[in-house]
C-alpha cells in the first residue's frame, strides 16, 4: 500500500472566493496522484508533513513543519522585503509563477536555492475562434472573381480554422467545398431589395477579421467598406487597391500567396493556443509534490534540477522587463502601500485582525 504524505494548504479568508482558492482546489484535486493527502484550512496544520501558504502575505509567522509559499504580485520593494525575511524565517521554498519573480528576487539578494517557479495551469474552458474571413462578391459565370483559387485550396489544405461569410449570388458550387475542407460557411445570396441587402451586410462587415478579393478588374468597393470598419485585408495589390494607404494588409496575386496567407493565419492561431497546451493544473499541483517531497526528504539543493526534467527544459520566448527606479521609488512613497506593509508586520498583525473584524 502506497504511503500517502501530508501537505496542508494555508488559505488565508482574505485569499477565499478567487483566483487563489482556485489554485488551491487544484491542487488538493490533483496532488494525491503524485503522494500527497491534502488538506485545506486557514492556519498552519502542525500534523502534516509540509504546510503550504496560499499567499507569502500571510506566512510570516512561526513554523512549526516544513513549509513553502506562493509568490505572487511583488509589485512593490516592501512586498519583496517581506519575501526575503519569510525565506530567512522558516519558510523553505518559496514558489513563485515565473522565472521572472525568481530572477528579480535572486538580484534582491534572495537565495535561488530557496525559490522554484511553477506556470500556473489553466482549465481548457476556452477554444480559438475560427478567423472570420469576409467576402462581399457576387460572381460571374466567365469566373472574373477568381472564385477558383479558393476551389483549388480547398482541395490542397484543411480550413478547419475558418469561417468564410459570403454575401452575393453564385457561390452555391464553391460553399461545400469549403466545408469539405473543414471551413464554415454562412452564406447570404441576397435579395431583391438591394439597400436592404447592403444594410445587412454592413452590420456584419465590422465582424470580418480578414476580408477577401481575389479578382484583378480594378478593385472591390467592398474592401472600402472593410477597410472604413478597420478590418484587415488579403486583396489583389491592383486597381485603387494600391491607392489605398495601409489598405492592403496581406497582398496576394497567385494561388501560392493565396495558400501561403491562410497557412500562417491558422498556424499564428495553433501557435498561441499551443503556448499553453502543457499548463494543466496536473503539471501544477505536480510541480508542488516535487518540490514537496525534495523537502521532506532533504534534498532541497536538488529541486531545480527536478523541476527542469518535469517542465521538459522549456526556455523563455523572450527576456522580461525590469521596472525604472524612479518607477519603483512611486510606489516605494505610496501610503497605501506603506500602511499594508506594516499590516503585515507580525507585531502588528493583532491590530490588523482587530480592524478587519470590526
Amino acid at each position: 500500500m502506497v504511503k500517502f504524505r501530508k501537505a496542508h494548504l494555508v488559505l488565508a479568508p482574505d485569499n477565499r472566493s478567487w483566483i487563489i482558492e482556485k489554485m488551491a482546489a487544484r491542487i488538493a484535486e490533483y496532488a494525491p496522484a503524485f503522494g500527497f493527502e491534502v488538506s485545506v484550512g486557514d492556519a498552519e496544520d502542525s500534523h502534516a508533513d509540509v504546510n503550504h501558504w496560499m499567499s507569502y502575505a500571510f506566512a510570516n509567522v512561526p513554523h512549526n513543519t516544513p513549509a513553502t509559499m506562493l509568490i505572487t504580485h511583488l509589485d512593490d520593494p516592501y512586498k519583496v522585503g517581506l519575501v526575503k525575511r519569510e525565506l530567512t524565517s522558516g519558510v523553505d521554498v518559496g514558489i513563485a509563477l515565473s522565472s521572472h519573480t525568481c530572477d528579480m528576487l535572486v538580484a534582491a539578494g534572495v537565495s535561488e536555492a530557496s525559490l522554484a517557479f511553477a506556470v500556473p495551469g489553466h482549465d481548457f474552458a476556452a477554444e480559438p475562434r475560427r478567423i472570420v474571413i469576409g467576402l462581399t462578391t457576387r460572381l460571374y459565370a466567365d469566373g472574373r472573381k477568381r472564385e477558383s483559387m479558393l476551389v483549388d485550396m480547398a482541395r490542397s489544405m484543411r480550413l478547419d480554422r475558418f469561417r468564410f461569410e459570403i454575401f452575393g449570388l453564385g457561390w452555391e458550387e464553391v460553399i461545400p467545398l469549403l466545408e469539405a475542407a473543414g471551413a464554415e460557411v454562412d452564406y447570404w445570396p441576397g435579395t431583391s431589395d438591394f439597400r436592404a441587402d447592403y444594410v445587412e451586410m454592413m452590420a456584419r462587415v465590422p465582424a470580418f477579421d480578414y476580408y477577401l478579393y481575389l479578382g484583378r478588374d480594378e478593385g472591390s468597393l467592398g474592401t472600402l467598406d472593410a477597410l472604413a470598419a478597420g478590418v484587415k485585408t488579403i486583396i489583389t495589390p491592383q486597381g485603387f487597391h494600391v491607392d489605398l494607404p495601409c489598405g492592403i494588409t496581406h497582398a496576394i496575386w497567385s494561388q501560392e500567396e493565396l495558400e501561403a496567407v491562410f497557412r500562417d493565419l491558422a498556424a499564428e492561431v495553433d501557435c498561441r493556443a499551443g503556448a499553453v497546451k502543457d499548463l494543466t493544473w496536473q503539471a501544477y499541483a505536480e510541480a508542488h509534490t516535487i518540490i514537496w517531497h525534495a523537502i521532506i526528504d532533504g534534498r532541497i539543493g536538488e529541486i531545480a534540477g527536478l523541476l527542469a526534467a518535469h517542465r521538459g527544459h522549456r526556455s523563455r520566448e523572450v527576456a522580461p522587463v525590469s521596472e525604472g527606479r524612479t518607477t519603483m521609488l512611486r510606489r516605494l512613497a505610496s501610503p497605501y502601500r506603506i500602511r499594508s506593509a506594516l499590516s503585515h508586520l507580525p507585531l502588528l498583525k493583532p491590530v490588523r485582525a482587530w480592524v478587519k473584524g470590526r
